[in-house]
């Protein structure tokens, strides 16, 4: 471990490129003493408790302290080898997260992209970092996928200093951005697949239930559906709170990633092992039973911890995701969570013509959709797609014209995109006197796609 004599929590397979890593630890730094030498027992305790509350947010602010991302988080610096490259095996780069930070990336690539299947994105657990994947890299190529690896704020060439609050938010700036990655080599048509290892199963999962539409298929390897229910961290939270027992119940979890399963669609693999001595196997026996995808599959590795499954298992692990992967090429999805549906041909004649959002399947018949009046769990034959245009639609470069805008003056005004703003907006650079704005795409038609 690098810090606080934490356990070092993930070794999935031994040196996988540059910069690989003998470890991952999320959270594990709670299992050999007190962080940054602090001494143990209650006066210990009691100053940790002190400095977390004390740290600003109060109980809500507690996973945003310093002292909790020095535990979760364990990020090296790796230098780029190929950063900026846009032809090669290999590309290295960026991509931007909110407030000015950046975030590392190596994008993988076969030789034959006229023949790539999918895009896997994979999350690496926390002491591990982008560039650590060559191995892996080889085996995607062999079953006809590239690899975009992704890190955390911190890690590698990325700047900024990584946060458990912002990582979900992260993961979405990065999957927007990279929809221009993937075009530019050639493989922006190919189906999408997020692999989250540990605790980058919670962006993995995050990504899943927030584009469904987009997201074919998911991987959540040795994954962390819930920080509280880390033994450590049952272990130290009630004496962290022994003076107000209650507050430890109260602690909401910085994720909800089983909450978030409910509007998984797409095909899913959950791989544990069963001995797992970080994150428990019950883990991943709720995320099993939380996911709501159709078509999902646990599989245990019997005898193996958190570190050593590939080791124990390479070649049952690199199966269980080409089969995966074939699963996620032939999956498609009419109604994907956050979709907006319009409720037809019911007998409750209240509802039709009602309009609302797909919340995710409930089993393999029915659609749970979010209207004003309450949840509907619907048949597909009672729903119809309305579409919508999203942030992708609208490519750097492209000529568009604003319209129903609470600013009179800009309507019918054309613009250049010139990016994504955040994960909803698109940014326009408009002629003189009104410059650039950061408008919804409802408020944008596309008037030249190749700009003129």
């Amino acid at each position: 471990s690098e810090s606080g004599g934490g356990c070092e929590l993930d070794q999935q397979a031994p040196q996988r490129g540059a910069g690989a890593r003998s470890g991952d630890i999320a959270m594990a730094g709670f299992g050999g003493g007190m962080p940054g030498g602090m001494p143990g027992g209650m006066g210990g305790l009691e100053g940790l408790l002190g400095g977390l509350l004390g740290g600003g947010g109060g109980l809500d602010g507690i996973w945003d302290n310093p002292m909790i991302g020095n535990i979760a988080f364990h990020p090296s610096q790796v230098e780029p080898t190929h950063l900026g490259a846009t032809t090669g095996p290999i590309r290295d780069g960026t991509f931007d997260v909110s407030g000015g930070d950046k975030v590392s990336y190596r994008f993988y690539v076969p030789s034959d992209t006229a023949a790539l299947k999918a895009v896997v994105y994979f999350f690496h657990g926390n002491a591990e970092v982008c560039t650590a994947m060559d191995d892996v890299a080889d085996m995607l190529h062999c079953q006809g996928a590239a690899l975009l690896s992704i890190d955390y704020r911190g890690y590698s060439w990325g700047t900024g200093t990584p946060s458990l609050t912002k990582l979900c938010g992260d993961a979405e700036f990065c999957f927007m951005q990279s929809h221009a990655l993937l075009d530019a080599a050639g493989c922006g048509s190919a189906r999408k697949v997020v692999h989250g290892r540990s605790i980058g199963a919670t962006c993995a999962v995050h990504l899943a239930s927030k584009f469904g539409g987009k997201i074919h298929g998911l991987i959540i390897d040795s994954g962390l559906m819930s920080i509280k229910g880390l033994p450590m961290v049952q272990m130290m939270g009630p004496m962290l709170f022994a003076q107000q027992p209650g507050m430890f119940q109260m602690l909401q979890e910085p994720f909800d990633t089983l909450g978030k399963l409910a509007s998984v669609s797409c095909p899913t693999l959950i791989m544990h092992g069963d001995k797992d001595e970080i994150v428990p196997y019950a883990q991943a026996t709720q995320c099993h039973e939380r996911c709501a995808a159709p078509d999902k599959k646990l599989q245990s590795w019997p005898g193996a911890g958190h570190n050593n499954v590939s080791v124990m298992y390479g070649d049952g692990w690199k199966q269980e995701i080409q089969t995966l992967l074939e699963q996620a090429v032939a999956f498609s999805c009419d109604f994907p969570a956050g979709a907006l549906v319009e409720a037809h041909s019911l007998s409750t004649a209240a509802l039709n013509g009602t309009q609302g959002r797909v919340l995710g399947p409930q089993g393999a018949e029915r659609i749970r959709v979010q209207f004003a009046d309450g949840e509907k769990a619907l048949k597909p034959s009672n729903l119809k797609i309305i579409v919508e245009q999203g942030v992708e639609d609208f490519p750097v470069g492209a000529d568009v014209e604003a319209h129903s805008l609470s600013v009179a003056e800009l309507n019918g005004v054309r613009g250049k995109v010139m990016g994504i703003a955040g994960t909803d907006r698109v940014r326009v650079e408009f002629p003189a006197p009104h410059g650039e704005k950061a408008l919804k795409p409802a408020n944008l038609k596309l008037v030249n796609r190749l700009g003129g």
